[in-house]
């Protein structure tokens, strides 16, 4: 029976504690305007409905990061990001040769930007991206390598890669 009485006076502690904050001013705020908060903003700015965790960065321009850590499940890596190292447009990337014997893959996935491959800014340099990681399984001689090409969007800047594929 105590167990009961001590929940009953915890739930009207609770309800009472409640109505106490819903009685502030700050409840009784309306909604910003339009002019104060336009719907474009409402829909694709910070705090939006399309992407709720973006924050727009403070310059423009887009740095084309590339990483990996050189093993066989991460040979190479790219990604493209804005001032604040936020991901935009995943690149593509397009196998140009690979050794026989083995397969090349190609998957989204994080990995950390050890260089630039071409941008405005060196800022996320090694900081956590996302883009594609390129791994590579199977036999391969060794002193082979991969020659990779990556596309970058939206100017559709292309640079060559040739990495070489680690012995076992």
């Amino acid at each position: 029976m105590p167990a009961i009485v001590l929940r009953a006076a915890l739930s009207a502690l609770a309800v009472s504690a409640g109505l106490v904050a819903f009685s502030g001013e700050g409840f009784a705020q309306s909604p910003p305007t339009l002019q104060e908060y336009p719907l474009r903003d409402r829909i694709f700015g910070p705090g939006g409905a399309v992407f709720p965790d973006y924050v727009t960065p403070s310059e423009y321009g887009t740095a084309f990061l590339i990483g990996g850590s050189g093993t066989r499940s991460a040979l190479f890596a790219a990604g493209t990001a804005d001032f604040n190292c936020q991901q935009t447009q995943v690149p593509t990337i397009r196998v140009l040769s690979a050794p026989p014997g083995g397969q090349v893959f190609i998957r989204y996935g994080s990995f950390t930007a050890r260089a630039i491959d071409g941008g405005a800014t060196t800022l996320c340099l090694g900081r956590p991206a996302k883009g594609l990681v390129v791994s590579f399984k199977g036999k391969a001689a060794p002193g082979s390598q991969i020659a990779l090409r990556v596309t970058y969007p939206p100017r559709g800047a292309w640079y060559d890669h040739v990495i070489a594929v680690p012995p076992r």
